[in-house]
């Protein structure tokens, strides 16, 4: 089975009868596949190039604590 697929399943397992809910599961279950290697300042640069993505605009007004 893909890893697409088994954050599907995981998604619909946790919320089976909200689709909504499973979209915005799979969606945080995917990111947190994709970013589980990063240091935190790469995963704030990873959000940014996602958000960018999705809202358009700049992003570099936001800024990370040290």
């Amino acid at each position: 089975m893909k890893d697409k697929e088994k954050l599907w399943e995981k998604a619909k397992k946790d919320f089976p009868c909200d689709p909504a809910l499973q979209e915005v599961h799979y969606a945080r279950l995917k990111i947190h596949e994709q970013a589980k290697e990063m240091t935190d300042r790469e995963y704030v640069e990873f959000i940014k190039i996602k958000a960018k993505k999705v809202i358009g605009g700049n992003t570099e007004k936001i800024k990370v604590s040290p």
